[in-house]
């Protein structure tokens, strides 16, 4: 998970993080921050390697032995231990932030202290942190954006309904799964951070990373509550709409400033393809005071299934209205007069349960089936024809419900191809397309489609294009058995790694592999 105060890389879900030699172990907490302490175990956790350092802690990657199962170890630094009553808090902190249990927070496992270390440790997980993914894709499509978000919001309910605070919510805390997953990390070493007293804006900690998202009442020193949260929330939402950031400046007080006196500049004006209750949505939650904010997750998600019907091009679903047919109330004897199922002898009982377990087995296997989870690229082409979406956009969030039909991403590309307005999402059209060819083995078509791909980007001198257009070459080049020429191509996309969709990355990253293995 990302530790406080803004660890470079995503230390707690990246498997891949710098490695580190083991070193003298440290025997008290003055030791801390000053010595590695891979290969050490703290009660039950041998810790395997480092992972990163933020303002407070050090992280580890460690076995937790009893169970057999990857954590991450957060070491506090000696600073932040040497204080008792310093100390107290945090304890009382991490240990509510453990009663937190939800699957969109990063799960608190173990609160301890050996010979002097204080350590956390929290379920490990692998993927990357908001921030770096925005760093490598820029702004989000609106769909992407929303389904982040909600789970964000999600999080945030949770952690409401217990009375916690989490005060320091920002892209680095946001942790992305490869299922697609967002987890809020952090929650107990931020509220021991900025605890709701007057915060300076120079100790330890207390980076730039945090007032780029802290809200004007935690400038103030103010009393913190929840919508608290959503202010940064909003900064970030803001962030990953626009690929900026609202406010920057020179020193964190700069910015601090500005988060209580300043508006924003128009989200509108950034992304003029953005819906007017998108804008709308994050300027709320951005808002100054308090009180003109949303005032809890709950309706803050109720806002975001609204805008997902929106942007879907579907009707709220409080717009209709199922009547089902009524029937005259058959009028039941009362008294001696009334007859029950169980007064009846057990062999006519037996003649109506039969019958009635087989149709309830027989529905509950049915249900069952219908509801099965499958496997996004196994999930066969719709049967219907695709329907007709209002903008772009909309089309592409009903072309991810099905990801593995071509017909959804086909329709895209006609009924949008012509308009500016939906170049982005063509372009993602033409690359699932490619993707899909891809996957079902029809190498020839899909190489077709890659090098439309790079024919384009060269033309349009679109980097995004020619960047996937060569890495499809890449991969069909070497599961053709071409590893030269794979090498060659790989070559030429060298710099260009930083615009690949995700799921191309990690083939890409096979390619490679694969070309090394054929050596």
């Amino acid at each position: 998970m990302a530790a406080v105060g803004d660890v470079p890389s995503n230390p707690a879900s990246s498997p891949g993080g710098p490695k580190s030699t083991p070193g003298t172990s440290a025997g008290t907490a003055s030791g801390v921050g000053s010595h590695d302490l891979t290969g050490r175990s703290l009660g039950e956790f041998k810790l395997l390697r480092k992972l990163g350092r933020g303002g407070m802690a050090e992280v580890y990657l460690a076995e937790q032995t009893t169970l057999r199962r990857h954590v991450a170890v957060k070491v506090l630094r000696s600073e932040f231990t040497s204080d008792a009553g310093y100390l107290k808090r945090f304890q009382q902190e991490a240990s509510a932030a453990g009663t937190l249990s939800h699957p969109n927070i990063v799960q608190v496992y173990v609160i301890g202290e050996q010979d002097g270390v204080h350590y956390i440790a929290q379920e490990y997980v692998q993927g990357r942190n908001l921030k770096e993914f925005l760093s490598r894709k820029g702004p989000l499509d609106v769909p992407v954006a929303l389904v982040i978000l909600k789970q964000v919001a999600a999080a945030l309910q949770a952690a409401g309904n217990a009375g916690i605070v989490h005060r320091d919510i920002k892209p680095e805390n946001i942790l992305l799964t490869k299922k697609g997953e967002a987890k809020v990390a952090d929650f107990g070493l931020a509220q021991l951070t900025l605890q709701g007293e007057k915060v300076a804006l120079t100790q330890v900690g207390m980076t730039m990373g945090t007032p780029l998202y802290m809200s004007p009442e935690q400038v103030n020193g103010k009393p913190l509550d929840t919508r608290s949260d959503f202010y940064s929330y909003g900064v970030m939402a803001y962030h990953m709409l626009s690929g900026k950031l609202p406010f920057r400046g020179d020193t964190p007080l700069a910015i601090a400033v500005q988060h209580l006196n300043s508006p924003p500049p128009s989200l509108k004006a950034l992304r003029p393809d953005l819906p007017d209750a998108v804008c709308e949505f994050v300027q709320k939650l951005m808002a100054k005071k308090r009180d003109d904010r949303y005032p809890d997750a709950q309706t803050v998600l109720q806002e975001l299934k609204q805008l997902g019907r929106l942007v879907s091009g579907k009707e709220p679903a409080d717009d209709f209205e199922v009547v089902a047919p009524t029937r005259p109330t058959p009028k039941v004897p009362t008294g001696g007069g009334r007859v029950l199922i169980w007064d009846r002898p057990w062999q006519r009982q037996l003649l109506w349960l039969i019958p009635l377990c087989l149709l309830s087995a027989g529905t509950a296997a049915g249900a069952g089936w219908l509801l099965r989870v499958q496997n996004p690229f196994e999930t066969p082409p719709k049967p219907s024809g695709v329907p007709a979406m209002p903008t772009p956009q909309a089309q592409y969030y009903h072309a991810l419900s099905n990801p593995g039909d071509p017909a959804v991403w086909q329709a895209i590309l006609d009924r949008f191809g012509s308009d500016e307005k939906g170049r982005i999402e063509c372009d993602r059209a033409e690359l699932q397309l490619a993707m899909i060819e891809l996957r079902e083995g029809r190498l020839a078509r899909a190489e077709e489609k890659f090098n439309k791909l790079l024919q384009d980007g060269e033309g349009q001198r679109n980097t995004w294009k020619k960047a996937h257009g060569l890495a499809g070459q890449a991969i069909i080049a070497s599961l053709q058995g071409r590893a030269d020429d794979s090498r060659k191509t790989l070559e030429q996309v060298r710099g260009m790694t930083q615009k690949l969709d995700a799921v191309m990355d990690d083939a890409l990253q096979e390619t490679m592999r694969r070309n090394g293995r054929g050596r």
